[in-house]
């Protein structure tokens, strides 16, 4: 049995990079909180932290030192530009509209 040698191909993936927003949007109030400075990260939530030094290591956006203050401090304020820049649109719908407001949508 012989085998043919073949290369590996790596094919561009269609999904999208994650953004901060959206891979934690059920944390979005913790991280506006830690943000502040209401609360430490690294305290209350742990395991957000690590997901989040994950996250950003991946993406390539944080080299970590090794220095625990600095490295919170940055991640923080990368969190907090990242934040910043990202807007979360929120709809409501008005209670108050009749169907003739919704006519030219369709």
């Amino acid at each position: 049995m012989t085998f043919k040698p073949f290369s590996l191909i790596l094919v561009e993936s269609n999904n999208r990079a994650m953004t901060l927003t959206s891979k934690f949007k059920k944390d979005l109030h913790t991280l506006k909180g830690a943000v502040k400075g209401d609360f430490f990260l690294d305290v209350k939530n742990p395991k957000l932290f690590k997901k989040l030094r994950r996250f950003y290591e991946r993406e390539g956006r944080i080299e970590f030192t090794g220095d625990a203050l600095d490295d919170y401090d940055t991640l923080i304020e990368v969190i907090g530009e990242d934040l910043n820049k990202e807007v979360v649109y929120s709809q409501t719908a008005n209670p108050n509209a009749t169907n003739s407001e919704f006519d030219g949508y369709r």
